[in-house]
């Protein structure tokens, strides 16, 4: 290895190969990839600015036309939903909030790289807090816990659904549908958010306070992670498939709120993956890991604008049309030489609801 020579009085010995200047006929290739993985994973804001000219302007304005545009989406979506369900509007205006809230997180972070990690943070706690008020949503849409209880009659919850579908959890018993059980469900669920944030606060410290304890240590966090996110989840499908059994379908906007848990959550960690294991090359003098990143909110804002715009057509287009529709109709159908009035209404045209059609017969002189 040939190194300079050293200066007269204090001076410093440093290798050839390690000099910023790239004209070197030896080790060029060694060299560049010193100088691209000597950025940091978390470039101050002025360095990352500079390595992402000229494009940088670009891709934060139309980051930011975008996040304007989901905004706009959730204030027609939240006000076409509570005409309708204006007793609902804190669990409505929660659930649908999630996805304007995900974007500005992750467009935070495209912005500012070293608040990624506390970005990732805010997006999956306004995920897990969603899924709480969702499940209170569902229990609205019921007509409240006394309500739903009286209209489930006899049934019993099903507790083989996913994740717990398969053996051993097919030995779990299956609980009758009372204020005791639902009670159990509303905690299984409220767990969520309350673990969730314990959890992130404890990951924050640890990057806080050494890079090397944070990266050791979030393996087995992610256990506690995967399981309060698992039984959490499973407790809301528990109560779709409960509020099915009455009539109440609500699936559809369920998976839409799930596809931002796997977006967030599965999504996030597979592009980490790919860093940490794939040999990326350098772009723009930006460490490969920023790069991921980068790609990967910018993907997240437009799928979020997607999904919202799935949204507006569960919550808000799609219902205010079908109430527009809605028409009942009166049939009498007198019944030859048995005097008996058969009368049916029925409801056409309303999504996500089924309703019981029931035959009053009502006895009257011909």
């Amino acid at each position: 290895m040939s190194l300079s020579e050293e200066s007269s009085g204090d001076g410093i010995l440093a290798s050839r190969h390690v000099s910023p200047e790239t004209n070197h006929n030896e080790n060029n290739a060694m060299n560049t990839t010193l100088l691209c993985h000597n950025f940091t994973l978390e470039p101050d804001f002025i360095s990352y600015l500079t390595a992402l000219q000229p494009y940088a302007w670009v891709l934060w304005s139309s980051g930011l036309v975008v996040l304007i545009l989901l905004w706009t989406i959730y204030a027609i979506t939240l006000r076409s939903a509570i005409k309708k369900r204006s007793e609902s509007t804190t669990n409505l205006a929660t659930v649908l909030s999630v996805y304007p809230l995900v974007a500005s997180a992750a467009y935070i972070a495209i912005v500012v790289p070293r608040a990624t990690l506390v970005a990732e943070a805010i997006a999956q706690e306004v995920v897990m807090v969603a899924l709480y008020h969702f499940f209170c949503l569902i229990i609205a849409e019921c007509g409240g816990t006394s309500q739903f209880i009286r209209r489930a009659g006899d049934s019993r919850l099903e507790t083989r659904v996913l994740p717990c579908c398969c053996w051993p959890c097919c030995i779990i018993p299956r609980p009758k549908i009372d204020k005791r059980s639902l009670t159990w469900l509303r905690c299984l669920v409220l767990q969520i958010p309350i673990v969730q944030a314990v959890l992130y606060v404890i990951i924050l410290v640890l990057w806080a306070e050494d890079m090397m304890i944070y990266r050791h240590g979030l393996v087995y966090i992610q256990i506690f992670v995967g399981a309060s996110i698992l039984s959490g989840i499973w407790g809301v499908i528990m109560c779709i498939r409960a509020a099915n059994g009455i009539g109440v379908v609500l699936r559809p906007k369920f998976v839409a709120l799930q596809l931002v848990l796997i977006i967030v959550k599965l999504q996030c960690g597979l592009s980490k993956l790919v860093s940490d294991l794939a040999t990326l090359p350098c772009v723009m003098s930006l460490h490969p890991t920023v790069l991921v990143n980068v790609t990967q909110y910018t993907i997240t804002i437009f799928e979020m604008l997607l999904l919202s715009i799935w949204a507006w057509r569960l919550y808000g287009a799609a219902e205010t049309k079908s109430l527009n529709k809605v028409q009942k109709v009166v049939v009498a159908v007198l019944e030859e030489g048995t005097g008996v009035l058969d009368v049916k209404q029925r409801k056409e045209g309303v999504d996500n609801k089924s309703f019981n059609i029931t035959d009053n017969k009502y006895e009257g002189k011909v």
